[in-house]
């Protein structure tokens, strides 16, 4: 079972709202495969990949600690992090590879360390979480419910579903949920 998987899926139907996630779980380490570093940080639970997201405090951190291994070295190297969160982001999909129909989990990465002594050899390459049928089938049920909640409040409010320009099946301006603001730092 992947873990990605199941935090990323319960962090899309929990709407975005953290609060809404397992605390216990936000609160253990994860001890990652760093699939490749440039142009994107991807990292690995051994069944799919997903990109991180580090805060400057983090990068700060990681170079005070250890100043002599380059976050580009740690390419293949497992990494342990000890503080991080998840937040559900905007984004254009044709742009941004590791997302679907114009949304994205991301994993910020608050602290870490590499295990530079430990080697990790996955019994299989990973793929992009996002190119999963299930995991694009939780993303397309989190749209449906999002254009179903706002259908609700157009019947609600009284007002026509078409009207001057609008129109409410394109989904682009329909989904509500709680996005996620904690800057991050862009690598490279």
């Amino acid at each position: 079972m992947s873990a990605f998987k199941k935090l990323f899926t319960d962090m899309i139907n929990a709407d975005g709202d953290a609060s809404k996630q397992n605390k216990e779980l936000s609160k253990q380490m994860l001890k990652v495969f760093v699939k490749e570093t440039s142009p994107y940080f991807l990292v690995s639970d051994s069944f799919f990949y997903v990109p991180a997201y580090f805060t400057q405090a983090a990068l700060d951190e990681y170079k005070k600690k250890f100043s002599t291994v380059e976050l580009t070295d740690l390419s293949e190297k497992v990494i342990l992090i000890s503080n991080w969160s998840l937040e559900l982001k905007r984004v254009d999909s044709n742009a941004v590879f590791t997302s679907y129909a114009g949304v994205e989990v991301r994993l910020v990465i608050h602290s870490f360390k590499p295990q530079l002594t430990e080697a990790l050899h996955p019994t299989r390459w990973p793929t992009n979480l996002y190119r999963d049928d299930e995991f694009k089938t939780t993303i397309q049920h989190f749209r449906h419910r999002s254009i179903q909640q706002a259908l609700a409040s157009h019947k609600s409010e009284e007002q026509p579903l078409f009207g001057k320009g609008e129109n409410i099946v394109t989904g682009k301006d329909d989904w509500h949920f709680k996005e996620g603001t904690t800057k991050v730092v862009a690598l490279g």
